[in-house]
């Protein structure tokens, strides 16, 4: 009876040890999970030549400040609606807490992901995606407008040709649309009349800068406005490349560009380009993941969000402000 009694005892210890084993292997692996910081998503439209570079910094110092981990997904040049919904679909159910989403078209973003059930925020930034979906943006008709009265000035100043050429891509991006709407307005409540043209690729497969080459080759304009940072990059470059090919011939053109990227300011500070109007994309980062960790995330965009634009020359880029949101890494 003892031996039997000793046995029992034996089991008894060694099952209370598996249980306590147990706890303390749950509490190690399980129920620490729920300690890790929150991860949140953010996925954006292309990134040729890290073109999110300010906006990212302003992600990042976001998720130093709130102990939160965030995911990074950059959509390709030619990926499509349905490739960044996928996206999205796939980070939620990887178990993000929210997506911070630049929509790569406004219309058939909102036609693919309105119909759909969200069980986390999504907050769009700089380009909308329909009502259903607020947005974080500067407000990109009124820029239009500014860039818009910069050139007349510029003309009344000069006496350049009264003639403006508008690149007319990415207009599926509601920011963009709305930047070539403020622009228009402005020119054509002009005293003085000015000639506008709206220059798109015809073929898709049309290289950009290739495309806005031709343009120059074409009648080379006085003035050529560019509404996005990366068609003010390949705007840029082929202004270059069409002087280098022509070095005998006199012309100008004054390149109007919107865009934050290290490669716009240097073809800024290399007088390839005339002017700047760029929006704060470091604050657009920043509130836009702040946003996602809200409860009451509706109050907090009205009254904690404003995204500023301002314009910049050669003469001003290394002023205070623009030094500080133009070269943030420095």
């Amino acid at each position: 009876m003892k031996k039997k009694r000793y046995q029992w005892q034996i089991v008894g210890i060694l099952l209370t040890a598996a249980v306590i084993l147990g706890g303390l292997y749950y509490y190690g692996i399980f129920a620490r999970q729920g300690e890790r910081p929150a991860v949140y998503s953010v996925i954006l439209y292309q990134n040729t030549n890290d073109e999110w570079d300010t906006f990212i910094e302003g992600t990042e110092q976001a998720e130093e400040d709130l102990d939160i981990n965030v995911n990074y997904v950059y959509l390709a040049r030619d990926d499509t609606a349905e490739e960044q919904a996928a996206a999205v679909r796939r980070e939620i159910q990887a178990g993000s807490s929210g997506i911070l989403l630049a929509p790569v078209d406004t219309e058939e973003v909102k036609k693919i992901m309105g119909s759909l059930y969200f069980t986390v925020p999504v907050l769009c930034v700089e380009t909308g995606a329909g009502d259903a979906f607020p947005v974080l943006r500067t407000d990109d008709r009124a820029m239009g407008r500014a860039m818009g009265e910069a050139i007349l000035e510029d003309m009344d100043t000069s006496g350049a040709q009264r003639r403006v050429v508008i690149l007319t891509e990415y207009m599926e991006r509601d920011s963009v649309r709305l930047r070539y709407e403020g622009l228009r307005e402005a020119l054509e409540k002009s005293n003085d009349s000015v000639i506008i043209e709206d220059r798109a690729r015809i073929h898709e497969d049309l290289g950009l800068g290739y495309f806005i080459k031709s343009v120059f080759y074409d009648d080379t304009p006085a003035y050529l406005a560019a509404l996005d940072k990366y068609m003010t990059e390949q705007a840029a470059a082929a202004w270059t490349g069409y002087r280098q090919e022509n070095e005998n011939e006199e012309f100008s053109c004054r390149i109007y560009g919107i865009g934050n990227t290290a490669r716009t300011v240097n073809e800024l500070d290399n007088e390839n380009i005339a002017a700047l109007m760029y929006q704060n994309e470091f604050n657009m980062g920043y509130q836009g993941i702040t946003y996602l960790t809200q409860k009451n995330r509706e109050k907090w965009l009205k009254n904690n969000t404003d995204i500023g634009y301002r314009i910049v020359t050669k003469k001003s880029l290394y002023e205070d402000e623009n030094e500080r949101l133009l070269f943030s890494n420095t």
